[in-house]
């Protein structure tokens, strides 16, 4: 045993797996969003046991891209487990409509700041749960907020708290390679900074301290809306990952996710097929010869046969996009750039 050696099992014996060797530990696990075009803009997926931030406007998407998430999950794995944290109202009916299970989801309807933050930490540290959402942090309100009289102002107590939920969070989220890992997501809105002339006024609740310990935030934006016979039925939903410590940040990746039906699509879906037929003929997975398109031994004369294999066949589509995750994300160290938005794409589109 050499010298360092024997320091590791001395501080080991004190402070139980403090020390290692950066050899030792496992590469980030991820999870999808459920959609083709974020994950390859995140990466790979969402990364897990680390805190990850939503943010947008009103009704541009945040709440829907988490429960998509955990939509996915639930699907492929009939043990995944969530929390939910709602400080605001959950409408359960939506979220099924979104494939979530609520039978495999446990709502805590709270928005003291403090109850939240505590329960958070609490399910973390147990480890009972696949993934941690807190919708949304704007609605949660400090205990000394609540108890002081309405004209009373608490400057910085809900930051501070923040602050300190990211770090008494840190041993709660750490896991060895055989244990549970988690999904952690926070929601969070854009507010406008007063008196800012130049630059970006927009700003999150929360102060600064918190975005140094996020460590992927994402920005989703309602790029356009989707209609059919001249009504919407859906929104073209955009991300820009503005911080991304395990790939490229400012990736832009966009998908159409309809809220009410038009066929062939339900509400709650995203289009996928869509997505695969994009970013597949982006980087050459399926190739282009005149009319003609090929992939593995197949070819099709024209667009609309392809769309149609890739929505009838789900093997095939299955296919292609793992083909297109192998091309797009080979050689983790430097993964290249994520696709950029499909060719050809308008703001309004039949279905």
């Amino acid at each position: 045993m050499n010298e360092i050696d024997a320091l590791i099992e001395r501080v080991n014996k004190k402070h139980p797996g403090v020390l290692r060797y950066a050899s030792t530990l496992q590469t980030f696990q991820r999870v999808t969003t459920g959609s083709l075009a974020y994950d390859l803009a995140l990466g790979g997926g969402w990364p897990l046991n680390v805190w990850t931030e939503i943010i947008g406007l009103e009704s541009h998407g945040k709440t829907v891209m988490a429960i998509k998430t955990l939509a996915a999950q639930m699907l492929r794995d009939p043990d995944y487990k969530a929390l939910w944290i709602a400080s605001e109202d959950f409408n359960a009916e939506w979220a099924r409509t979104l494939g979530m299970d609520t039978e495999r989801t446990v709502l805590a309807a709270t928005n003291v700041m403090e109850e939240a933050y505590t329960i958070m930490v609490e399910a973390l540290d147990s480890q009972l749960f696949d993934a941690v959402v807190l919708d949304s942090y704007p609605a949660l309100v400090p205990t000394a907020e609540t108890e002081a009289a309405i004209e009373e102002w608490q400057v910085g107590v809900g930051a501070r708290l923040t602050n300190k939920l990211m770090r008494v969070s840190t041993p709660a989220m750490r896991r060895e390679p055989d244990e549970r890992n988690c999904l952690c997501i926070i929601i969070n809105q854009w507010r406008d900074r007063v008196g800012v002339m130049f630059g970006d006024p927009r700003t999150t609740p929360g102060g600064k301290g918190k975005n140094f310990s996020f460590f992927t935030r994402i920005e989703v934006v309602r790029d356009g809306w989707v209609e059919h016979n001249k009504v919407k039925v859906g929104q073209t939903m955009k991300i820009r990952t503005m911080k991304n410590k395990t790939a490229p940040p400012s990736r832009v990746a966009v998908t159409d996710f309809y809220f009410d039906n038009a066929s062939p699509f339900h509400a709650g879906e995203y289009d996928i097929v869509a997505e695969v037929w994009n970013i597949a003929t982006t980087y050459d997975v399926i190739t282009r010869t005149g009319a003609w398109y090929h992939y593995g031994g197949q070819k099709w004369n024209g667009k609309d046969p392809v769309l149609q294999s890739l929505r009838e066949d789900l093997d095939l589509r299955r296919e292609v996009d793992t083909e297109v995750r192998k091309l797009v994300l080979a050689g983790v160290e430097s993964p290249p750039p994520a696709p950029p938005a499909p060719k050809g794409r308008r703001r309004t589109k039949k279905a």
